[in-house]
């Protein structure tokens, strides 16, 4: 049985610096964000592009970046892949309600946008390989159409793989505002130092069909999801990604992936929240805990989280045994 599920990924956001300067808007997003609460101290980053100073949380994947001198270019957030999904779960793990829509209100209070937004949709146990799909394309069945139904080129189409198998594509410019990438997530995680392995090792098939928006397709997403619930920002996000790029065959009719997944996206069916193994790696700490013992989930929440996650693990625990 396939299944889907849709997440957010990268995200950088832009908000106005305040009159007191970039620190101190920093410091007030932070509160909000709770992100000392969960991280600890933030600690003196490297600034990227035009920006001249930055604080960072969680190794850098986190940050907070401006230029005084700048001010109108704003202060941006940035959270990593992995940044952004720590931040929603050692937040939940802290007691914190933190996830995607909780950021919307926090942006539109701000006056903040979207200047990156990452959404992933995973599909699991699907009968389309994503080397088959490029023997598709590469036989002309399948074609990939813009959101004007306008047929992309094929140098527009890039492929990746080893061992004469293709296990990625990509279609259109890293620097333009759409950049999308399908590529075979079993083989990515199939290995036993990667975070899922077992569920790659589970399922018979996993492709991973992601979206980059950026600048202007960025910023026009935040008041399309203002006041949206959750199932129905779902919704939005697989939509963003299918009807900007459309898979069809040679008679421009959609395939049988994207059929589904457009019909998804249009609220024809239910998208149900990401798996716990997908989206909270802790849940996967408690059940090695359950099969391999009290050292065996310290352990690896060291090694995912560091000794200041390990730390806060540990305070968590003996508050839950306080109150029992």
């Amino acid at each position: 049985m396939t299944e889907y599920f849709v997440t957010v990924d990268q995200v950088s956001i832009n908000f106005p610096i305040n009159k007191m300067g970039g620190m101190n808007t920093a410091l007030q997003l932070d509160k909000e964000l709770k992100l000392s609460k969960i991280f600890g101290d933030s600690n003196k980053s490297k600034a990227l592009n035009h920006y001249s100073d930055a604080i960072g949380y969680y190794d850098g994947k986190i940050k907070f970046m401006w230029n005084d001198k700048k001010k109108s270019q704003g202060l941006l957030l940035y959270f990593s892949a992995s940044g952004f999904k720590a931040w929603k779960n050692l937040g939940k793990l802290r007691g914190y309600d933190l996830d995607f829509d909780n950021l919307i209100k926090i942006m539109i209070n701000k006056k903040a946008k979207f200047t990156r937004l990452d959404v992933a949709i995973d599909v699991i146990n699907y009968d389309l390989t994503v080397d088959d799909l490029h023997q598709k394309l590469q036989d002309k069945q399948v074609l990939i159409l813009d959101s004007l139904k306008r047929v992309l080129s094929a140098k527009h189409q890039k492929f990746f793989g080893a061992n004469k198998v293709i296990t990625g594509i990509t279609c259109g410019a890293r620097s333009s505002d759409n950049f999308l990438r399908i590529y075979d997530k079993k083989i990515e995680q199939n290995k036993t130092s990667a975070p899922y392995f077992d569920l790659a090792q589970q399922c018979d098939s996993w492709m991973r069909i992601e979206g980059e928006f950026k600048h202007d397709a960025a910023h026009a997403v935040l008041n399309d999801l203002n006041q949206k619930d959750k199932d129905k920002i779902s919704q939005k996000l697989i939509g963003y990604v299918v009807k900007r790029w459309l898979l069809t065959d040679s008679n421009r009719k959609l395939i049988p992936l994207w059929e589904e997944l457009t019909a998804l996206a249009n609220d024809e069916g239910s998208i149900p929240p990401l798996m716990s193994k997908l989206t909270d790696r802790l849940v996967q700490e408690l059940k090695w805990f359950l099969v391999g013992g009290a050292a065996g989930i310290f352990y690896r929440i060291a090694q995912l989280f560091g000794e200041d996650g390990k730390n806060d693990f540990f305070i968590l625990y003996d508050r839950l045994c306080s109150k029992t």
